[in-house]
């Protein structure tokens, strides 16, 4: 098993986009009128008014196949959802070509930020309740463990741009754990914002990639 080669499986990926407008530049009806003449099933959508009233929404607007086309009226996203990332933002790339066509709204303008979540399991062969502490700062977890009274080992790494804030436009966080549901193997956990969308895509493009190469330094 120790010569396993590492097994990336994606739980749920997202990737959205945030308009830099006060109220997303779409109305409802339209949006899925397009979506259905494009091959989308959409979510329910009882009790629509009719125009010329404003319409809010948020939440799951349609679907096609195993992607989910998500939205949020009044903090104006739109994105998609899907199995992994590489097939939401296929999907997303799909949804810009449709609304640009049908609704002559483009996605990719007057953007305020991209945002970009995903959910891995990882299988290398390995137990990562004894692989993580391979990375742990071993100075501090001692004192860790003479403060408590008990051997102490770390659960898990979180990665994040060193000197950034919170509430910057510009993050990445990794979070890398034992899966809760099965300890054999690592669960991945990504959240990632840009204002760029070529630096959204790149990373989009190269994350499973990094990810392995990380798994691959904590085994040594």
């Amino acid at each position: 098993m120790s010569g396993k080669t590492p097994k990336l499986m994606p739980q749920e990926a997202r990737y959205i986009v945030v308009m830099d407008y006060m109220i997303l530049p779409l109305d409802f009806r339209d949006l899925r009128y397009a979506l259905a003449k494009n091959g989308y099933e959409l979510a329910s959508g009882k009790n629509i008014a009719p125009p010329p009233t404003r319409i809010m929404f948020s939440g799951e607007i349609a679907r096609m196949k195993e992607t989910t086309v998500v939205a949020d009226s009044e903090s104006s996203e739109i994105g998609t959802v899907s199995r992994s990332l590489q097939e939401a933002y296929a999907s997303f790339n799909d949804l810009a070509r449709v609304i640009s066509s049908e609704l002559d709204v483009d996605l990719n303008e007057k953007v305020k930020r991209y945002f970009v979540s995903a959910h891995y399991r990882v299988a290398t062969g390995k137990l990562p309740l004894r692989e993580i502490p391979r990375a742990e700062n071993k100075e501090a977890v001692a004192k860790f463990s003479e403060i408590m009274g008990q051997n102490l080992s770390s659960f898990s790494i979180r990665l994040t741009p060193k000197d950034a804030s919170l509430n910057q436009e510009n993050w990445l966080e990794i979070a890398i754990e034992p899966d809760l549901l099965d300890e054999s193997k690592y669960h991945i956990g990504i959240i990632y914002r840009n204002l760029e969308k070529e630096r959204t895509d790149m990373f989009v493009r190269d994350l499973e990639s990094n990810l392995l190469k990380i798994i691959k330094l904590i085994e040594g």
